[in-house]
């Protein structure tokens, strides 16, 4: 695979986030073909580095991407003058300083300055005491690229999954599940699972909302997956979830839609989680997730694992080599 540059977040800075970095980026292997850039800020990083007393690790700062250097852990300040690390808490401080890296960072990835997008967990508390209507990564994403079909996918060893219902309220789930909506998570996962994953003819379970069959299933889940099939797409259900994964049923296909986060992030967890990641599928870019959150009571304690950092960056790039091989292959195609 060719050299590749990587683009990877701060996420909240009064989390463990500078932790897992600097643990990662301090081992020479992480830099195997890939020029890794940090957006965030030195002077949190410095923080971080003498709270953990890692006097052996330095920043290379930068101004742009351009300037990165392979084999060295490079930074571009993406939060001008001082920063107040407050660790552990919720803060506007850190809502701001993890949205000024994200805006910095997708800027890049969308102008082409890097190959792909890591990003380290953020508090949404303290994000939204900034930008009230922000949701997720993936919400942002989708509005720097204008993106309409797109969903939030979980991907371990496992399984890999995602969810139609756009909404972290239960009350508002049903009135989100319309067959157009359950048709695009269709689509959009059919789509990464070929050019992201190498899976040729994606096999796809769609489960049902509810815990027995009703109007849901009848008239909106199984008329989306009908039609679905007669476009020529291989998918199958509405399958209760209950017994779908007791009888592990996943393990006959692909990918599994499910109609609301929980239905499917639980099972997910109990799974595989520590070798997982969080991947913002639909895009014409990579970004994904280590499997973390921002462990308040772990920071500056030494603590953190930093694994899943190490496995998103290796997983994002397997996910950029099968994306190119699979553009090369039909563009040879259409020849």
């Amino acid at each position: 695979m060719r050299h590749i540059k990587i683009g990877i977040t701060h996420g909240d800075i009064n989390g463990v986030g500078y932790e897992v970095i600097m643990k990662v980026l301090s081992e020479q292997k992480i830099f195997d073909g890939k020029t890794i850039i940090v957006y965030g800020s030195p002077k949190a990083a410095a923080y971080h580095r003498k709270s953990l007393a890692l006097q052996n690790f330095n920043f290379n700062l930068i101004t742009n991407a351009d300037e990165a250097a392979p084999k060295r852990p490079n930074i571009i300040d993406c939060v001008p003058g001082d920063v107040k690390v407050e660790s552990g808490a919720t803060s506007q401080e850190a809502g701001t300083a993890a949205l000024q890296a994200l805006e910095t960072a997708v800027n890049d990835l969308r102008d082409g300055k890097i190959d792909l997008l890591v990003t380290m967990p953020i508090n949404k508390e303290s994000v939204r005491m900034v930008m009230p209507e922000f949701k997720s990564h993936t919400a942002y994403l989708a509005k720097v690229f204008g993106t309409t079909q797109h969903s939030e996918m979980y991907a371990n060893e496992a399984i890999r999954t995602c969810y139609v219902a756009d909404t972290p309220f239960v009350s508002q789930v049903a009135k989100s599940i319309t067959k157009d909506a359950v048709l695009e998570k269709i689509v959009a996962m059919n789509d990464s699972l070929r050019m992201d994953f190498g899976c040729t003819k994606p096999k796809i379970a769609v489960l049902a909302l509810n815990s027995e069959f009703g109007d849901e299933e009848k008239n909106t889940i199984s008329q989306a997956v009908e039609e679905a099939k007669s476009s020529g797409f291989i998918v199958s259900g509405p399958f209760l979830s209950e017994t779908f994964f007791d009888a592990a049923e996943y393990t006959r296909f692909d990918g599994v839609i499910g109609m609301y986060r929980d239905q499917v992030v639980g099972p997910f967890k109990a799974l595989a989680f520590d070798n997982s990641i969080s991947y913002s599928l639909g895009f014409p870019k990579i970004c994904v997730s280590p499997a973390l959150t921002v462990n308040y009571d772990q920071v500056d304690k030494n603590i953190t694992e930093e694994s899943p950092l190490a496995m998103a960056i290796f997983a994002a790039s397997d996910l950029l080599e099968k994306r190119e091989q699979y553009t090369e292959l039909t563009k040879n195609q259409l020849k």
